[in-house]
């Protein structure tokens, strides 16, 4: 997710002026540095930047841009050493204590972080967008103390009219669909203002075949690809011709590989290009409809879409909200997720999917299930659980879980072990509570296969709220194991929900926490009705909507033709209400 700063590091030409006029080794040494970290050569501009340093070592500019070489290169334990040595020197520079927490962050020291974020604010720089980061870091410690009083906080200066905090950030905090668009659109406006657009595309041959292309970094073992790998095996490649413009690395996973060979002679690795490069790539290849698969999640390629390379393009599946961009057409949804009568918190027109618009993967594989005592679970006793991340679970809701822990003899909470500062504050919130913390269990990150099969050793998942699960959701229903969500007025809190109707268990999404409360107290203490719901879920499993990826592709395609025909006709987008 965005950070303050992560996608536009303070450069060191903003840094404060030498102390004193450089002598020429050190002028020599810093020139070539630039030089290098302008070419992305990190390591080597890191070398120059060294011997800067080492050479006037009382002078806070080397030190800073040695940090920001090092933080590129990924050796943040270093970045934060340099960047401390450079505010000795001068500590008021707030883009360094910005970018230090961004070490801190990487490093899931979100406690630090937000320390630094707050030093930054203390020094006068943008507030919301630091709010926002403070807000957020809080949320991914579960320190919940501090985050009441950045929420309060940042509120008041959005209903102030300050409108730079980070769209992702928001999205993830208790806010409105109005909220959201407006501080994606002023995203989009600082960031992409002034990018040229490429003149109008040709009109389109008559009879060719549809060109789709997806953006995104997410080829390799995401939840991004585990989700979409079918997607282009299942697509019709007689009317339909398939690109994939990826950015992100190569980590020569199973999952990559398929994709990659499902895509075929349509597959472009940007990673290298620049976003004017890469827009004038997409439009050598003559796309109808780009997809942006990351929207404002972690590092996007906004250029990218402002240059408008393809004749429509369109906001999908990366990213739960709307982008506030004048340069996407349309926003991929469903009746749930993105109901027509919510379109006023969308900048873009709602194009709805018959049913869950996040697609799923038949061909997942799931791994031997361990014991329960493998996972460190009590043979018998009633088992909650809750795998979203940490930044998801709220005061409120922990509340409520804490409250069915007590009530439910013998039960257990078992949860994701997202970091070591949320598994210790969350310990002590439950204590609090009068939940002893060994009523928690913890569980560490696993790869998919063995992840899916530890699943079903829960009783009944307990989704989080307003940000309800996601890949978490289809991955448990996957595998076996009901949840129970609620629904609210976003796109971020009715995933869960689109999700279970179209795994036809609807009766597990709740109209409000108190309701939610009753009907996990009720599947804890009937086993009856509860077994009732797990044979209904594997009955459903090999032919609800959620699952069948080719109905899911079918409808898939026939929106972009919808899409493409309005093109044709030189129709402007519309809202594209779910076809029966």
């Amino acid at each position: 997710m965005l950070m303050p700063g992560h996608n536009s590091l303070p450069d060191v030409s903003a840094a404060p002026p030498l102390d004193r006029p450089p002598d020429p080794f050190t002028q020599e040494a810093f020139g070539r540095g630039l030089a290098l970290a302008q070419a992305l050569d990190w390591p080597g501009a890191a070398e120059a930047f060294q011997h800067a340093a080492a050479r006037n070592p009382a002078n806070p500019t080397c030190w800073f841009a040695l940090a920001n070489a090092r933080f590129h290169m990924g050796r943040h334990h270093d970045a934060i050493q340099s960047y401390l040595a450079g505010l000795q020197r001068r500590p008021d520079f707030a883009p360094a204590h910005i970018q230090m927490g961004n070490a801190f962050a990487c490093l899931s020291l979100h406690e630090e972080a937000r320390q630094c974020f707050e030093t930054a604010l203390a020094l006068g720089s943008d507030r919301a967008k630091l709010l926002s980061a403070m807000a957020h870091h809080g949320q991914q410690a579960c320190a919940w103390d501090a985050l009441s009083r950045d929420l309060a906080e940042l509120h008041d200066a959005l209903e102030r009219g300050e409108r730079n905090a980070v769209p992702f950030q928001v999205v993830t905090t208790p806010s409105d669909r109005l909220t959201q668009r407006t501080v994606a659109q002023a995203y989009w406006e600082r960031h992409c203002h002034g990018i040229p657009r490429l003149p109008a595309p040709p009109r389109r041959r008559p009879g060719a075949p549809i060109r789709i292309g997806y953006v995104t970094n997410d080829i390799y073992r995401h939840a991004t690809a585990h989700l979409i790998a079918e997607v282009f095996e299942c697509h019709d490649r007689e009317q339909f011709e398939v690109y994939l413009y990826s950015y992100g690395p190569d980590d020569g996973s199973e999952v990559r590989r398929r994709i990659v060979d499902g895509v075929g002679r349509g597959f472009r690795d940007i990673g290298r290009l620049s976003d004017p490069q890469a827009a004038e790539q997409i439009r050598t290849d003559d796309i109808d409809i780009l997809l942006d698969l990351k929207g404002y999640t972690f590092v996007p390629r906004l250029g990218i879409f402002a240059a408008h390379p393809a004749r429509i393009q369109a906001n999908y599946l990366g990213y739960p909200g709307t982008l506030g961009s004048p340069c996407h057409e349309y926003i991929i949804g469903d009746t749930t997720v993105t109901p027509i009568e919510h379109a006023d918190g969308y900048s873009e027109c709602i194009a709805q999917l018959p049913f869950c618009y996040q697609p799923n993967d038949r061909k997942r594989r799931i791994g031997i299930r361990p014991s329960r005592a493998d996972c460190g679970l009590p043979e018998h006793g009633f088992v909650f659980c809750s795998f979203n991340n940490a930044y998801k679970i709220t005061g409120s809701m922990f509340d409520r879980w804490c409250r069915l822990v007590r009530t439910v003899e013998g039960s257990v909470l078992w949860l994701y072990d997202a970091n070591p500062q949320a598994r210790k504050n969350l310990s002590a919130e439950a204590l609090r509570r009068g939940v002893s913390p060994a009523r928690l269990v913890w569980a560490p990150n696993r790869p998919q296969e063995e992840h899916l099969a530890r699943l079903p050793l829960a009783d009944l998942m307990l989704d989080t709220f307003p940000v309800t699960a996601h890949t978490t959701a289809s991955d448990a229903l996957w595998a076996g194991l009901p949840l129970i969500t609620m629904v609210g007025e976003s796109f971020v809190s009715r995933v869960a929900a689109s999700a279970l109707r179209a795994a036809g268990l609807p009766d597990l999404v709740a109209p409000d926490i108190d309701s939610y409360e009753r009907l996990a107290f009720e599947l804890a203490t009937t086993p009856v009705r509860l077994r009732e719901i797990r044979d209904r879920l594997a009955a459903n499993r090999a032919h609800c909507a959620l699952f069948d990826t080719p109905r899911y592709v079918r409808g898939l395609e026939a929106l972009f033709q919808r899409m493409v025909s309005r093109w044709d006709r030189n129709a402007m987008p519309c809202h594209l209400e779910a076809a029966s």
